[in-house]
């Protein structure tokens, strides 16, 4: 660079060297010419040169934006645990429920022919005002079953009754006189099972005070025998 600018001003000026050997004007405008085109090769190699030092630094800024952009994002700062929920307190356990004994069960007798007989005629007994105190189904069934076996149409032809004429006759056995005195009215037929119950049931109320306290039903509540009324 120092040769180049030594040779423009030995062109326009003349060196000292060479200034007593001035060149023809016509030959000066050549060297013009020549240098204007030399100085303008150098502009345009100096501004090459520039702009080769400055492409550095526009590659890497080049370089450099996209690399800041690649880089992933900070992570979010993790959010705060939310505080657990309050637990309500345990509730006690309630008291076994307390069990109630089992009601007595009512145990129904079955519903047989005899009991069928039974029931009615207390219905009527009732009707004609005999308490219900006073009689015990239990214990007229229990008189039936020791003098019939439940047989409205028995008769005893061999006991001291049947000896002096009047044999125990129906379900409950009784005789005709004794029969016909406690009959009701309208139940006058010693063989209708029915009708010998009242009779029967009338004559041990009146003789025993109950039919419970018949000496046969009272033997065997007391472990006894039964024994005839």
């Amino acid at each position: 660079m120092p040769q180049t600018a030594s040779w423009l001003r030995a062109a326009f000026l003349g060196g000292s060297a060479d200034r007593h050997h001035r060149v023809p004007p016509k030959m000066r405008s050549v060297q013009v010419g020549v240098a204007v085109a030399a100085f303008g090769v150098i502009g345009v190699i100096a501004g090459t040169t520039g702009a080769k030092t400055e492409e550095p630094a526009v590659q890497a800024a080049a370089h450099v934006a996209p690399l800041a952009e690649q880089l992933p994002a900070a992570p979010p700062a993790p959010e705060a645990a939310p505080a657990p929920a309050a637990q309500p307190a345990p509730e006690a356990a309630p008291e076994p429920a307390k069990q109630e004994p089992p009601a007595e069960q009512v145990v129904e007798k079955p519903k047989d022919q005899i009991g069928s007989w039974i029931d009615e005629a207390i219905g009527v007994m009732e009707q004609h005002g005999i308490q219900r105190d006073q009689i015990d189904t239990d214990a007229i069934r229990t008189i039936i079953m020791h003098e019939s076996n439940g047989n409205p149409s028995a008769t005893n032809n061999w006991d001291s009754n049947a000896s002096a004429g009047t044999p125990s006759i129906g379900l409950m056995q009784t005789i005709e006189p004794t029969f016909e005195s406690y009959a009701l009215p309208g139940h006058g037929d010693i063989y209708n099972p029915v009708d010998n119950i009242i009779a029967a049931t009338r004559y041990a109320i009146t003789t025993y005070g109950s039919v419970a306290d018949v000496p046969g039903v009272a033997g065997l509540r007391s472990g006894g025998n039964y024994s005839g009324y």
